[in-house]
């Protein structure tokens, strides 16, 4: 399930979270053995993010640029917080211009296809990471959402995908991930 909702917040709401994003400081934290630079969701945005019938587990705003964030990471979203996940999204925040043109892309894995199976185990999901995530030789692209201001992506969680280009040469990527169980 793939899902592209454009115009996804109010405008006025929309601007100012462009704003928030682009006037504080990220803040760079670990995850395992990745580091990403993020952001509080301000609490007027989390109501539009609830999905009925799902409990939102996880919710930040999320940076990238040239020199930071460059892996591929190709994955899919396993157990986030204890839980499993079962949707995740996506709203592309940063100006259009000025930016290298980026998004989500979904990939093929060779073994597995479009999706994390839904008995695989832990170890199976880390090796994945680990292993195969920046290998190409063992991953298709087969689509690609361009990343639009105020653009919503919501998709099965077991997809596996990865923002698009690895590397930004331009500008910074900004989006809000949310998880879903």
């Amino acid at each position: 399930m793939i899902k592209v909702q454009d115009n996804y917040l109010p405008n006025p709401l929309f601007q100012k979270l462009q704003e928030y994003c682009y006037q504080n400081n990220f803040e760079r934290v670990q995850a395992g053995e990745k580091e990403f630079e993020i952001l509080k969701v301000p609490p007027e945005i989390l109501p539009y993010l609830e999905i009925e019938g799902y409990e939102m587990n996880l919710s930040f705003i999320r940076r990238a640029h040239k020199d930071f964030d460059t892996d591929w990471r190709i994955h899919a979203d396993n157990i986030i917080n204890g839980k499993k996940t079962l949707l995740a999204s996506v709203l592309y925040i940063n100006k259009a211009e000025g930016v290298s043109e980026n998004g989500t892309a979904m990939w093929i894995h060779e073994k597995y296809g479009t999706h994390l199976p839904d008995d695989a185990s832990n170890e199976e999901f880390d090796r994945l990471l680990l292993e195969d995530s920046n290998d190409l030789r063992r991953w298709e692209k087969c689509d690609y959402i361009k990343s639009v201001p105020n653009r919503l992506l919501t998709y099965s969680a077991t997809i596996f995908h990865s923002k698009y280009p690895n590397a930004i040469e331009q500008g910074e990527r900004i989006v809000l991930v949310a998880f879903y169980c």
